[in-house]
């Protein structure tokens, strides 16, 4: 047993076996995974990472069981081992490889830390736990901790949430996570948390210019996936600085020093497939790595989707809270695609891409 202080929870307890687990290289390198990726660029004291995140979700998961102990103990180590698979940077990588699930998978299976799980469950049952609503729900132990863990470290006020209370209210009925009637509200407010962390904190313009542009030098260098999946952020970085294309050293450079590009376009307009691929064709011909266009996935929300318990019937989330219900129907208000250029090429972009309009 092994007691880890935490700012978020306090004196956090990891069993035995969770200390074997957190002790292997694979889980060790998640403190060297940064939480936000890049947003450290725009909140400087965003330099916490996947490691504590992945503990905290663990501290979290064995506080719901204790109250529900029919849930699957193996759903607690899921929730210890959920970001395992992250890349460098976490998130920001995704817009080149896999998602950080399937690298989990791989990890578990190549890695010394499967042979600790070996121990107690077969590789093919603690898949199916990395799935188990604990875990992945619509209000989970994942959630449950980096919201309140990115408002904390990035100081913005809007990641208030009554974690006691939901893990109080939450009940498990052999399939799923209800949440009952006196938690409601602090389920509504893990929404509106999210909501507002989303354009504030998890898509702020800067970090996703960072973002774009590290993507551009990580593909630029050809880095393949078999290489980047064990990586860390020490790794990485070491590898475009010393990379022989002059590109990728300008790329992580201007990084480094936030020299960053600046917004050429930022539109909440769609655009259907085929002409983001045909803009972004243009672009890359015309400017090559020193435009890029950033088109991301809208945002979910699946905390609206929760089951809860309200007069005596389980309903959803959105069908009991007129705020979740407004919030959905605006989320998509905060969604923004964009063009970024270095700054001495603003205006040549601006020109060019509206030539093409």
């Amino acid at each position: 047993m092994k007691l880890v202080h935490d700012p978020i929870h306090g004196g956090i307890e990891l069993d035995d076996f969770a200390v074997r687990l957190v002790d292997t290289p694979e889980f060790q390198r998640l403190r060297r995974i940064t939480q936000l990726g890049l947003a450290f660029l725009v909140y400087p004291s965003a330099r916490h990472t996947r490691f504590e995140h992945s503990i905290g979700t663990f501290h979290i998961a064995r506080l719901i069981r204790e109250r529900n102990p029919e849930i699957d103990e193996g759903a607690v180590y899921a929730a210890l081992l959920h970001d395992l698979g992250h890349y460098p940077f976490s998130h920001t990588l995704e817009c080149l490889f896999p998602r950080h699930e399937e690298n989990t998978k791989w990890l578990i299976k190549h890695g010394e830390i499967g042979d600790v799980l070996r121990e107690r469950f077969s590789l093919r049952e603690f898949f199916n736990l990395l799935k188990h609503p604990l875990v992945s729900g619509d209000i989970d132990s994942d959630r449950m901790d980096y919201l309140v863990r990115d408002a904390y470290y990035t100081g913005v006020s809007y990641g208030l949430v009554d974690l006691e209370r939901l893990v109080r209210n939450l009940r498990w009925d052999g399939d799923r996570l209800i949440l009952g009637e006196k938690g409601i509200m602090a389920g509504q407010n893990l929404l509106i948390s999210r909501s507002m962390m989303y354009p504030t904190v998890y898509q702020h313009h800067t970090v996703r210019i960072a973002g774009a542009m590290l993507c551009k030098a990580v593909e630029l260098e050809e880095v393949e996936l078999e290489e980047i999946r064990d990586m860390d952020e020490v790794d990485l970085v070491a590898k475009l600085r010393t990379s022989e294309k002059e590109e990728v050293r300008e790329l992580i450079g201007a990084i480094e020093d936030r020299r960053l590009y600046k917004r050429v376009i930022w539109s909440g307009e769609e655009l259907d497939r085929g002409t983001i691929e045909e803009l972004k064709t243009e672009l890359e011909r015309e400017f090559g790595h020193l435009a890029l266009l950033d088109y991301p996935p809208k945002p979910h929300f699946e905390e609206r989707n929760a089951f809860v318990e309200f007069n005596r019937e389980i309903k959803r989330l959105s069908e009991v809270s007129p705020v979740v219900k407004a919030l959905v129907e605006a989320k998509e208000s905060n969604w923004r695609w964009g063009i970024y250029a270095r700054t001495d090429l603003v205006e040549r972009v601006k020109a060019f891409v509206s030539k093409k309009a």
